[in-house]
């Protein structure tokens, strides 16, 4: 997202060889309100979805240097960036054109030279389908999140839910400020995904700072084990030496005097269905809510499970 204007709207990275193409597309979505930022080739377009985080890529199909297949593969298969949406264009406007484009990866096509409503609605649509992704770290929301797991639950497959929970975030949004709060978010968020094992699992972001990650129940409690740790160990970065040389902050109270709140910490609660039966998405977020308000009450820091087995 950046702001125009007076608004946030969406931002769009636009990727062609051409000057004069991505001018036109460019234009086109600026006059309907869209932030537009723009790419020569393949391999600056995969510089720029990293610097500018776009909401949603117009990929030119055929290029010098990297064609856009090859980076819808390599988009797709990144966890930070298998969520934006990709319309690709082609000159070769046909059904089995599109239909291959499709099979690659895309998530639309169009076809060149395109009508400028054809491709305002083309974006329109796969923006309204990408709203299920947080806009901060585009990592999947509560609709896809409850969704799989009542869909992996419903088909009794192992599965491990782990919530994790950053302790003393509001003083620490309080005395350093919003931007640095969301750099901290997103941070975390690099952290669940890159700790995350290498297939059957997915990290979401419900809002906040609360985290879900799904995953085999194999896995989970080293996972669980190693964000709380890894966490401990990146805290530094957030703080000024003077905090971190007492171990606390300084905020204003509700009658203006000063504080003292404990280093934020992070904590990981974790239920399976490896020791007993789960059923849907509600039991699962009752359960975590139990584990995770046990680990507020032995002061955070930690990560526990759920180790009833019924």
């Amino acid at each position: 997202m950046e702001k125009v204007g007076n608004r946030l709207r969406e931002k769009i990275l636009i990727v062609d060889d051409s000057r004069l193409h991505r001018t036109l597309a460019s234009d086109i979505l600026a006059k309907s309100g869209y932030a537009t930022v723009q790419a020569e080739s393949g391999s600056r377009a995969l510089d720029m979805v990293n610097s500018e985080s776009p909401d949603l890529v117009v990929l030119d199909a055929l290029m010098p240097d990297m064609n856009g297949v090859d980076v819808i593969h390599r988009l797709k298969n990144d966890p930070f960036t298998h969520h934006i949406p990709i319309l690709i264009l082609s000159g070769q406007d046909d059904k089995p054109s599109a239909a291959q484009s499709l099979h690659q990866g895309a998530d639309a096509h169009l076809g060149k030279p395109f009508q400028s409503e054809d491709l305002v609605a083309n974006v329109e649509a796969l923006l309204r389908r990408s709203y299920q992704f947080n806009s901060l770290t585009k990592l999947p929301a509560a609709p896809y999140l409850h969704r799989q797991i009542n869909a992996r639950l419903a088909q009794n497959q192992p599965t491990a839910i782990v919530y994790a929970d950053l302790d003393h975030f509001r003083p620490y949004n309080q005395m350093y400020g919003h931007a640095a709060g969301d750099q901290v978010l997103l941070q975390i968020a690099r952290l669940l995904v890159e700790m995350l094992p290498a297939q059957g699992g997915f990290v979401a972001h419900l809002g906040g700072d609360d985290f879900i990650a799904v995953l085999a129940p194999e896995t989970a409690e080293t996972f669980a084990q190693t964000i709380v740790e890894r966490f401990s160990e990146m805290r530094e970065q957030f703080y000024a030496p003077e905090d971190l040389a007492r171990k606390y902050i300084l905020v204003e109270g509700r009658r203006g005097e000063q504080r003292p709140a404990p280093l934020m910490t992070l904590s990981a609660a974790m239920v399976s269905n490896d020791r007993r039966v789960l059923i849907n998405y509600i039991q699962v977020s009752d359960l975590l809510a139990e584990v995770m308000r046990y680990l507020k009450t032995q002061g955070g820091g930690n990560w526990a499970r759920d180790r009833r087995t019924r």
